[in-house]
């Protein structure tokens, strides 16, 4: 199997910026921004990881924060950067593995991290670094969060299908309406628990909520304040 990266990068190619886009509507994406807004009260500065085309980055610049965004497809990365060429917003974007970010230690009042992007690390060793390198970028008193699919026991359909595969079968195929489809990770508490005592975190909440018409699972990590 391709690794997370290669994977991403070949899926989000082939998909593009507008096939992305078809799988959210401009309200979601307004109650979306909202929340993140909500969330990041009096923090300026923000990394947008995996931040695609941009829908969450250029919002937030136009609110005034202070963006740097990153994502693994250069393609997106393209788009993105065009539209904030064309509304003359200063926006950093970059390409690169959110497994190994190329930003210094503590960079950012805060890391988004959304729409099921860190989602798409299977491997365990993968989803450790990310939390790390989060953690690592984050200024002291920061917060990180990462969005992403509610846990569910598997049927037994969906295990004989195929459609939920791997380690406590946390490995789901979505079918969408563009007749794609995706493949994902899912978290919960206990493993989203696991993942920050490894990367020795102890500051984390881990909650349910409401999110652009959907219900999400959230990961909040909290950085130590400065002595």
């Amino acid at each position: 199997m391709l690794n997370s990266a290669l994977r991403s990068r070949a899926e989000y190619a082939e998909l593009g910026a507008d096939g992305l886009a078809a799988r959210t509507t401009p309200e979601r994406d307004a109650a979306i921004v909202k929340a993140v807004e909500e969330l990041l009260v009096g923090r300026e500065t923000v990394l947008d990881l995996c931040c695609g085309y941009g829908r969450i980055a250029l919002p937030l610049r136009r609110a005034g924060k202070v963006v740097r965004a990153l994502d693994i497809s250069p393609n997106l990365v393209d788009a993105g950067r065009a539209q904030a060429v064309g509304e003359e917003l200063a926006i950093d974007w970059a390409i690169g593995s959110m497994t190994d970010l190329p930003y210094r230690w503590d960079s950012f009042d805060a890391v988004i991290c959304l729409w099921t992007a860190f989602h798409e690390l299977f491997a365990e060793d993968e989803q450790i670094s990310t939390i790390c390198e989060i953690s690592r970028v984050l200024k002291p008193g920061g917060v990180a969060v990462i969005e992403g699919p509610v846990w569910g026991p598997a049927t037994a359909g969906e295990i004989a299908n195929g459609m939920r595969q791997g380690p406590e079968h946390r490995i789901v195929t979505t079918e969408h309406d563009d007749d794609r489809s995706s493949v994902h990770f899912i978290h919960d508490e206990i493993s989203y628990g696991r993942l920050c005592a490894a990367a020795g975190i102890d500051d984390y909440k881990v909650y349910k909520r409401d999110w652009g018409g959907r219900r999400r699972l959230i990961l909040e990590i909290h950085a130590p304040a400065a002595n």
